[in-house]
């Protein structure tokens, strides 16, 4: 059971230093995501920190580890665990939307840049093929 205590703890730190990476790189400029981006992904490392968190607490410090003495409070407690976890699964995938949409941006984007030079190469090759025209002695 201390093999769980360690790994939730392990994994609450990792989660600390993820979220302090995020925001780091945020404001520094290195990286592309946005604020509403920012906001989400440290919503859901704050469900993520409380998720540990009661876990631990349900199970080291209140022994919620079977239904049998208390099973009222077993299920409202792990209702309640079961209903952060959905709750951010929800804020992950409303992260990955914004992931895709950006994405979605940033391939028009590159087609229209695509379409521009090749436009632009198309366009000088044929002021150049005029102009050769032109120059020639008839």
């Amino acid at each position: 059971m201390y093999a769980v205590a360690v790994l939730l703890a392990v994994a609450a730190m990792l989660v600390l230093v993820l979220v302090a990476v995020e925001i780091q790189a945020y404001w520094r400029g290195r990286t592309l995501i946005s604020r509403r981006r920012l906001k989400l992904r440290l919503v859901a490392g704050a469900l993520l920190l409380s998720l540990l968190a009661a876990v631990f607490l349900g199970l080291f410090v209140l022994g919620l580890r079977n239904a049998h003495q208390h099973p009222r409070f077993f299920l409202a407690y792990w209702s309640c665990c079961l209903a952060a976890a959905i709750a951010l699964i929800w804020v992950m995938l409303a992260d990955l939307q914004e992931v895709e949409d950006r994405f979605s941006q940033r391939q028009q984007e590159i087609w229209r840049d695509m379409a521009r030079f090749v436009g632009d190469n198309i366009a000088a090759a044929k002021r150049a093929e005029a102009d050769s025209r032109s120059e020639k002695p008839e």
